[in-house]
């Protein structure tokens, strides 16, 4: 009798297994292997918060649409990784910045996967990843270590705060490692008001937020699951975002990041294949539910000829200066653009700053005084754009905004180098692929002022290709 029973309860178990679509038995060792986490990671009790941010916080973005989403209780490191364990993984530590117990930066979101999957394996645990070339699958049962989605990053960091940052409404030296000099919400004076280390610092070195997690605001970026895309208005539950794209997000900002982007509700757009020293990775753990998300990278069929045009803005002669060096190496064809409303002055100035700043808060598309085809080109003979700008406001200046609305860059490849004086590109990347999504980006160069380095300008090209 006992073993007809224990014959009936196996068949029932494994029936409902089969229906439910998952092995019997893996959703209790899911919970026990949740319950018994610990290495030192937070477990962040899930609810529901509104995503986004109001229409009226000073310098959001239209991107940062409000609406209210539900996550489940998961588990996020309270640091950064750092070079030590990266390299205790991996084998190497890629950041520019060396220091064991700094945050790993100079890692692409490829590479951040692989980390997350090695790691996993390497402590027996199940790998929440299948890699298939660009195409990634997140398997949500896996109990091993993964990335956040984008949902869980901003719910972790705003520890039920409804301020632009998770410490208040502003940005003092002592609550983050960012681009503050100018604050946050700033006038255009160009005057220093706060200060900037200009580089990494340890992972502890700034006070916990109510999570108990270290700076996520500032220091390193860190890389999340979703691709860049609208999350629009509709409530959601586990929302893992589109299925496929050209960009990941990355979110909290950097060292080299104005304060405005380091804010709980802004969103970083990346080319996930290329590395920059301004984001690494924060881990999570903890399954999510049944089934599997998908992450395919949108391909859009590209021209092979590999022809070259050169689109720059320069005001003050800086980026010109490269321009005439890259135009140089290349022989590539070249088109400056130009306000048809020329600036106040053609050098820094309190004036040009204003202007500047004012165009950046508006989003202005202003008139150019000459379009591609008065110059004689087109843009449908190219398949590269190499995009030369000065980094103002830690954004890209508004004649290379008109420009990106005013042409289809779809399937070309935006390689971006800019002038500027000491945060390096800010956020004129992740700028440039929000207006050209459908665009492919390659490695980008930044120098300092008319800091002209030949061999580095080769390098930079070779390694695009060019």
């Amino acid at each position: 009798m006992k073993r007809m029973c224990v014959a009936l309860l196996a068949g029932v178990m494994f029936f409902s297994a089969l229906f439910c679509g998952m092995p019997f038995g893996a959703e209790d060792v899911l919970a026990k292997s949740a319950a018994k986490v610990s290495d030192g990671f937070v477990k962040i009790e899930g609810g529901k918060f509104t995503m986004g941010s109001p229409k009226k916080e000073a310098e959001r973005e239209n991107d940062e649409v409000q609406h209210s989403v539900k996550v489940k209780t998961f588990y996020m490191s309270p640091t950064e990784v750092t070079q030590k364990e990266y390299k205790a993984v991996m084998g190497k530590n890629p950041s520019e910045q060396k220091g064991n117990n700094l945050p790993v930066t100079n890692v692409s979101w490829y590479d951040a996967i692989r980390y997350c999957n090695k790691l996993s394996k390497s402590e027996g645990l199940q790998a929440a990843y299948s890699i298939k070339g660009k195409k990634v699958t997140w398997i949500k049962a896996a109990n091993g270590y993964r990335l956040p989605t984008e949902a869980e990053w901003e719910y972790a960091a705003r520890g039920k705060s409804k301020t632009p940052f998770s410490f208040g409404s502003y940005v003092h030296d002592k609550d983050a490692n960012c681009y503050n000099a100018y604050g946050y919400n700033n006038n255009a004076s160009g005057d220093w008001v706060n200060g900037y280390l200009g580089k990494t610092v340890k992972v502890k070195s700034y006070a916990k937020n109510l999570n108990g997690l270290y700076q996520m605001h500032g220091n390193a970026a860190e890389w999340v699951w979703d691709w860049y895309g609208s999350y629009g208005k509709k409530a959601a539950s586990n929302p893992t975002g589109p299925k496929k794209g050209r960009y990941k997000v990355a979110r909290g900002g950097a060292w080299n990041d104005f304060p405005k982007h380091i804010r709980s509700a802004y969103r970083s757009a990346n080319a996930p294949e290329v590395a920059t020293y301004g984001i690494g990775i924060r881990l999570v753990r903890g399954a999510v539910g049944k089934g599997k998300a998908t992450s395919a990278f949108s391909e859009v069929k590209q021209k092979t000829d590999k022809k070259v045009l050169i689109v720059y803005f320069s005001q003050t002669g800086n980026t010109k200066g490269l321009t005439d060096i890259i135009a140089d190496m290349t022989g590539a064809d070249v088109f400056c653009l130009r306000r048809k409303k020329d600036y106040s002055a053609d050098y820094n100035s309190q004036g040009l700053y204003a202007e500047a700043l004012k165009e950046l808060r508006d989003s202005a598309v202003p008139a150019l005084k000459e379009s591609l085809e008065d110059a004689g080109y087109h843009i449908n003979d190219y398949d590269t754009i190499l995009l030369g700008y000065c980094n103002w406001w830690a954004s890209i200046p508004a004649p290379v905004r008109s420009f990106l609305k005013q042409y289809d860059l779809s399937g070309k490849t935006i390689i971006p180098y800019c002038s500027m004086g000491g945060g390096r590109f800010g956020q004129t990347t992740s700028a440039i692929a929000k207006l050209a999504p459908k665009s492919n980006m390659g490695a980008g160069l930044d120098t300092e002022y008319d800091d002209y380095n030949k061999r580095r300008i080769r390098k930079w090209l070779s390694e695009n290709g060019i």
